[in-house]
């Protein structure tokens, strides 16, 4: 394995890997990430993973009575080592990531796990794998008595908060401000401060600059959500004004203003909160801003969370409800890097007929 420093969010799957290998079996959890019950978990058969030089290997997971992976590669056996083995390297994996330190650790730093991970195939943390998984799973799903092979998103938190929804200048909304003037334009423009945001809009309030929905930068992302739900992007247009000028952030309150404002008039409010869930799942799920969607999930077994206690948990995309919502209770707004060559919004500018605009941008974090 290249030995470039990981961050806690890939020591995180490289920890998810060993650990439910060992484990041969998965967790099912609610909303808030507590396991439903003892004997609600998805029986693990193998892992998948897919390696550039080498093609893909599978490891199965064992049981009592024959305690070892089987790993194969392109459908030949190749060898087995003991879960014993796997439990020791998970644990070893469990303390680097309780560890304080901050940045990026070595994986020579971490016991032996290099030599480990070289025994076993493992050449790269990111498996490889063809869809937008960071982990594919062949689970037995009691129920139903199927088998199943299915990609997973895996989420830690134990590092720094991810993102759900990653910004570009794609995810820019375009608003037409009305009572804005060149010199307030360049008070606005001027202002610098830590919080420079929360100053700029302060300043167009107390000028009663009113913020009016007038389009999107990017046409694919204005289709994507269109995808979703024709009015996503009004929504979402009300949505970014909660959070910019009322510095509303998480999604519950946003739903919360949007149901108490109803901006569109329905008749019945909860609409927003379906809305807002659907596009959380399809983020979560692979749509992205920059690329035209499909509306077919990338990662279609759900989401694989490592908590902080070093638990390991899966909500079930099956379980969509409990999966949106989870979405929603975890998640808020947030502000990416405005400067041009990057996300390039949250100041004044001026067309040729006279008129003023400002550009908001639309990303979404995990809490911390």
């Amino acid at each position: 394995m290249t030995d470039k420093g990981k961050n806690k969010g890939e020591i995180s799957e490289l920890y998810t890997f060993i650990k439910l290998l060992k484990d041969g079996k998965i967790y099912a959890a609610d909303e808030n990430l507590n396991r439903l019950a003892d004997d609600m978990y998805l029986p693990i058969i193998k892992i998948r993973r897919e390696e550039k030089d080498l093609g893909t290997l599978d490891y199965y997971t064992g049981n009592s009575e024959e305690p070892v992976i089987k790993i194969f590669h392109n459908g030949s056996f190749v060898k087995a080592v003991s879960i014993e083995e796997f439990d020791i390297q998970a644990v070893c994996l469990y303390h680097a990531l309780m560890s304080s330190d901050k940045g990026t650790k070595s994986i020579e730093d971490i016991g032996n796990l290099k030599s480990f991970l070289e025994d076993i195939f493992v050449k790269k943390v990111k498996a490889g794998n063809k869809e937008k998984a960071d982990i594919v799973l062949e689970i037995f799903d009691v129920y139903t008595g199927f088998k199943s092979l299915e990609g997973f998103s895996i989420k830690s938190q134990m590092g720094s908060a991810s993102t759900l929804f990653n910004a570009s200048k794609s995810t820019n909304f375009s608003y037409k401000l009305q009572g804005v003037t060149d010199e307030i334009m360049y008070q606005v423009n001027t202002i610098d401060t830590h919080n420079k945001f929360k100053d700029r809009m302060k300043l167009l309030r107390d000028n009663n600059v009113t913020f009016e929905f007038c389009g999107m930068r990017s046409q694919v992302f204005r289709n994507n959500l269109i995808l979703i739900d024709s009015l996503l992007p009004t929504i979402f247009a009300e949505a970014l004004k909660y959070y910019y000028v009322e510095g509303i952030d998480t999604c519950t309150a946003i739903v919360e203003k949007l149901c108490e404002r109803n901006p569109l008039g329905y008749e019945v409010n909860w609409i927003y909160q379906y809305k807002i869930q659907r596009f959380l799942a399809a983020s979560a799920l692979g749509m992205v801003a920059a690329t035209p969607w499909n509306g077919i999930d990338e990662a279609s077994g759900g989401y694989i969370v490592v908590k902080s206690d070093g638990d390991i948990v899966a909500i079930y995309l099956r379980n969509r409800n409990v999966f949106e919502k989870y979405l929603l209770n975890t998640t808020k707004f947030d502000k990416p890097d405005s400067k041009p060559k990057r996300c390039d919004y949250g100041y004044v500018y001026k067309n040729e007929h006279g008129e003023y605009f400002m550009d908001l941008n639309l990303q979404i974090r995990f809490q911390a």
